[in-house]
């Protein structure tokens, strides 16, 4: 899944307390960070295969330390835990908890896209309900978390001047973009590495585009 995690964080910039777009934009996807620097580092490991699955050209059969189950709630945990710690304030916790639980959001919406690739520890079995076997039902599942997250975005802040009007709609429209490319037929698919490093930049560019589209907006 891909911009359906994103669904998750802008749903989640509508709890109290508010923390910033941006934060919940690298914690949904805190895992594939890791995910992909850990492939750089030949620690985890995947392979490109065309038609693998008909959303999917990622046979991802080895990331026990940031897919597992048990990895994901580690994640999470340090995650909250370390938010909470750099926060002040009487909701330090409970900002604290957002961020762990849209960490593991990460871990349940790819139980939900993912084929039987993501172990229950390390070693463990492996789950995954499949939804990447159909593309037609990955676009509509992930635009519509997309959507539906966008919707509480808008509903829950209000624009501080003209261009918070429409600075939303294009965050979310990039995003539709990038799903479209994302699932493009390609003849010749990047090695490894580049795709790793590619990801990378993807994530960052999002997380940096949520962070300008912020400080357009302001709590409602």
């Amino acid at each position: 899944m891909f911009i359906g995690h994103y669904g998750a964080a802008l749903a989640a910039r509508a709890v109290k307390p508010s923390i910033p777009l941006w934060q919940l934009f690298v914690a949904v996807q805190l895992v594939d960070f890791a995910w992909a620097g850990l492939v750089l580092a030949g620690i985890e490991k995947f392979d490109v295969a065309p038609g693998f699955m008909e959303a999917s050209i990622l046979d991802l059969h080895q990331m026990p330390y940031t897919h597992s189950l048990v990895a994901a709630g580690i994640w999470s945990i340090a995650a909250g835990v370390l938010c909470a710690a750099l926060r002040k304030g009487t909701k330090a916790v409970t900002a604290g908890v957002i961020i762990g639980l849209a960490v593991f959001s990460h871990w349940i919406f790819d139980l939900i896209a993912h084929g039987p690739d993501l172990a229950l520890w390390f070693g463990g079995p492996k789950v995954g309900l499949g939804l990447w076997n159909s593309l037609l039902w990955t676009q509509i599942v992930e635009i519509g978390l997309l959507l539906v997250g966008g919707a509480l975005y808008l509903a829950h802040t209000k624009p501080t001047g003209p261009v918070g009007r429409v600075a939303p709609w294009l965050l979310i429209g990039f995003m539709l973009a990038l799903q479209v490319y994302n699932h493009l037929p390609v003849d010749h698919p990047p090695p490894i590495p580049q795709f790793a490093i590619m990801a990378l930049i993807a994530f960052s560019l999002l997380a940096c585009l949520a962070w300008a589209t912020d400080r357009t907006r302001e709590s409602a």
